[in-house]
């Protein structure tokens, strides 16, 4: 079983790399999508490019990917800390430096083992009052608690319970938007006491129709939510949230192979604050 596992990955490889070329062309695009668009094309686009191709739901992306996953979310290459800030992250300081007195409960969805406020501490100095909790899942959490024990970080706490939200002053989504199948304004309009400010950074958005793909980043693949740019502001807009920065998040592109024009050329920051 393992070894046709390995097989069929190679061709799903391959495959979506033939596929990705064509699509950088004119004709090549225009025909992919024309193809995909048909009853026939999309079963062959199913079983040629098996995990590559677009999926309907988050879930059936995930159902698809499960077998050639490598350890999705928990693989260990994922919880490698950083604490060199990414371009994208440049703009948050900017946002964020102004409004650090305001800010005393920062709540981190997927947060991993804490990377983003490792990080963070380097380029904003938090108050020694703040408290950072992360969500996460029950593994990473783990890690995350013994490191930052370890680490002798006192302000770091992570939780598996997205209602330790409430009250948060500072909502963070950063790189992981898109691994919700929940819209995050319809989380956050759940929240007994809503955030003021809220971060989304490094995510990929659509002005099409919202849909599902897997992320192959080779030693990893996990899959992943499109959400569309102008429903999500709007969606975010009859909370009472506006947008008061949006910047792009240029080292991240998405290349949806059976669907080159819907491709992501850069992921997508925001920051939005309550009325």
């Amino acid at each position: 079983m393992e070894a046709q596992i390995r097989l069929r990955d190679i061709q799903i490889v391959w495959a979506a790399k033939v596929f990705r070329l064509l699509g950088m062309i004119g004709y090549g695009r225009v025909l992919i999508e024309g193809i995909e668009r048909t009853r026939f094309g999309a079963t062959f686009f199913g079983w040629i490019l098996g995990y590559r191709r677009s999926f309907r739901t988050l879930d059936e992306a995930e159902r698809a990917v499960r077998p050639y996953s490598k350890g999705g979310h928990e693989n260990p290459a994922r919880l490698e800390l950083s604490r060199v800030a990414k371009p994208s992250d440049y703009a948050a300081f900017y946002y964020l430096r102004d409004r650090l007195p305001c800010i005393k409960k920062i709540f981190d969805m997927g947060g991993s083992v804490g990377n983003l406020y490792y990080c963070y501490i380097d380029y904003v100095p938090l108050g020694t009052d703040a408290v950072w909790t992360v969500y996460d899942l029950p593994e990473n959490i783990r890690l995350g608690r013994t490191m930052a024990s370890d680490s002798n970080v006192d302000n770091l706490q992570f939780t598996d319970d997205l209602q330790n939200a409430n009250g948060a002053d500072l909502l963070i989504v950063s790189g992981s938007l898109h691994y919700f199948d929940k819209p995050m304004p319809e989380f956050v309009g759940n929240l007994a006491q809503r955030p003021k400010y809220i971060l989304i950074n490094r995510t990929p958005l659509t002005e099409g129709p919202e849909f599902a793909v897997v992320q192959d980043a080779r030693h990893i693949r996990v899959a992943c939510k499109l959400y569309n740019r102008s429903k999500l502001i709007a969606d975010f807009n009859r909370l009472g949230y506006r947008v008061v920065g949006e910047w792009h998040a240029a080292e991240l592109r998405l290349v949806v192979v059976d669907r080159p024009s819907s491709s992501v050329v850069a992921y997508t920051g925001l920051w939005l604050e309550h009325s």
